[in-house]
């Protein structure tokens, strides 16, 4: 695995892979420390066969010490590492099936979205996860791959932590070059004569994530704004062409994981929760047994300059202490991702 996302190929996936070794770039798995696969245990499907029905079982030994937990300000696994979980076996499946060696140009790979449901938190005692992940579909046009995959999470107990569906494409150096966002994507205008707030992003509580994890800059929230009139709110973040994560997502590809992307939305979300309702408490995100959306049209790198998050309350229910939301992220000004039906819980 890790000759996968920072060595020489080849020790991974056998000598038809060797021209990526030194001479070509292929699409890689992140490295440590944003790697959350220890294992494949199972495959279904021949090596280098890129077809339907491909299936691979992944393990990963959550650490009870991990930097994640930490960082979170809460012991719970926060989403984007959960998510990275379900999705980085199908990048090694991607792989194990051959899907650069159908292209004599270098492809990139990313993910384009998808919808699943968490059902239970993730904490330091929950020992190994499961993931089991079979490619559904696959087509190809204009030099670009589709693939379509399943994917579920479960613990050692058996219990299902995580399922949905996602899709993957790889992309040429050229055609990620030409990206042109979510197409239709209505950015919140703040309304006229309008004044935010501008919520804290240190201290209070329930806590919000500490450095590696606190993915913005500052925090408007404009009380009473949004399609529902429940509060819209917008993140901003500079880019930093030295970002942790730019060195690990990926091996001569660097972009921001785009699950990092939907943490700072999770976390503007966070900062309108704790506003709502100060004081002792954790959070729990995704709300379980609530299904959420993603959609990937485009990335950030480190030639970009500055990120903004926007993120609208679309339904609260004061009983339970939930916040659903729709949102979406631009880099200099263009709508890469659009985010539907985040639900966020507040527990005692």
């Amino acid at each position: 695995i890790l000759a996968y996302s920072n060595g020489n190929p080849s020790e991974a996936f056998g000598d038809r892979y060797k021209p990526f070794d030194h001479e070509r770039i292929l699409a890689r798995l992140p490295g440590p420390p944003y790697q959350f696969l220890d294992r494949i245990v199972d495959t279904k499907g021949e090596p280098w066969v890129l077809k339907a029905g491909a299936a691979a079982t992944a393990e990963y030994d959550v650490p009870k010490d991990a930097w994640y937990f930490k960082e979170n300000g809460q012991p719970t696994m926060p989403f984007a590492i959960l998510l990275e979980v379900a999705l980085q076996p199908c990048g090694w499946l991607a792989a194990y099936c051959g899907s650069a060696l159908t292209s004599p140009v270098d492809l990139s790979f990313r993910n384009l979205g998808g919808d699943a449901v968490q059902h239970v938190d993730v904490t330091p005692d929950i020992g190994t996860l499961t993931t089991k992940v079979v490619m559904t579909k696959v087509s190809s046009s204009g030099g670009m791959i589709i693939q379509n995959y399943d994917m579920s999470i479960c613990d050692g107990a058996g219990r299902l932590v995580y399922k949905g569906k996602t899709e993957f494409g790889f992309f040429t150096k050229a055609s990620l070059s030409q990206q042109v966002g979510v197409r239709g994507a209505s950015p919140f205008v703040p309304p006229p004569g309008t004044s935010p707030r501008t919520l804290p992003l240190m201290g209070g509580s329930p806590a919000l994530p500490g450095p590696m994890l606190l993915l913005l800059d500052s925090v408007d929230q404009y009380d009473g704004a949004g399609p529902k009139g429940l509060g819209a709110l917008i993140g901003r973040r500079a880019v930093n062409p030295q970002e942790w994560f730019f060195d690990a997502h990926f091996y001569q590809d660097p972009v921001c994981p785009g699950s990092l992307g939907l943490e700072s939305f999770i976390e503007l979300m966070k900062c309108h929760a704790r506003d709502r309702w100060p004081g002792p408490g954790r959070f729990e995100s995704m709300a379980a047994g609530r299904a959420h959306r993603w959609l990937y049209r485009g990335q950030y790198t480190p030639v970009n300059k500055g990120v903004e998050v926007q993120c609208w309350i679309t339904s609260v229910d004061e009983s339970r202490r939930i916040i659903t939301a729709d949102g979406s992220l631009s880099r200099d000004g263009l709508i890469v991702y659009e985010m539907r039906d985040f639900s966020l819980k507040v527990n005692a």
